[in-house]
């Protein structure tokens, strides 16, 4: 967490300095999720989650508080409308959100029924992730036009993304899933034998 909140506060100071509209919005945003990480889960993430729960915020300040030209980082592309930045964020942040959804809320249940459900529910929780924050996005149109949120197209393409992350990041639990199931499955034969 020492590497967000560097990012908080490097980004924050760029965005008092050069007057960035949206700083103070995005470093709360940042900083709620963060203390609610931290209400959630008081002890360590794995190592992997927790790097890229942090590249995740850091591709947010960045892409809402860094301006390229005239325009801030979300809304610029390296070509088709597909690769937007915009739309690499939602994908990352939908991909680490599914993540800690099962780190956070669902993986000790599964632990205890042992079913593949769960895998479901967590790709489904972080889609609802993604939902929220289209309609955080929408009302952040309607309250200031300058919020680089785009229109329809832009919002359906969020929505792409944050299904195509939403499903990978399904794939990535189910295959972390049945390593821990192969394993308690070796510790029960190995300790039968015994």
């Amino acid at each position: 967490m020492s590497v967000v909140g560097v990012a908080v506060v490097g980004f924050a100071v760029h965005g008092v300095i050069n007057e960035v509209p949206g700083t103070l919005e995005y470093v709360l945003t940042v900083s709620g999720l963060v203390a609610l990480l931290v209400t959630l889960r008081p002890k360590a993430l794995p190592a992997p989650i927790a790097f890229a729960a942090a590249a995740s915020a850091v591709v947010h300040l960045a892409g809402g508080l860094v301006h390229l030209g005239d325009d801030v980082l979300y809304n610029t592309s390296p070509g088709p409308e597909l690769l937007r930045y915009d739309h690499f964020g939602h994908a990352l942040g939908i991909f680490v959100g599914a993540l800690l959804v099962w780190e956070l809320l669902v993986r000790d249940a599964f632990a205890v029924s042992r079913r593949g459900s769960p895998v479901a529910v967590t790709v489904l929780a972080a889609l609802g992730l993604g939902a929220l924050n289209e309609a955080v996005e929408f009302v952040a149109t309607l309250v200031h036009g300058g919020s680089h949120v785009g229109g329809y197209t832009n919002t359906g393409w969020d929505l792409v993304t944050n299904t195509i992350a939403g499903l990978l990041a399904g794939v990535v639990i189910d295959r972390r899933r049945r390593h821990v199931d192969c394993q308690v499955d070796a510790d029960h034969t190995s300790a039968s034998a015994a």
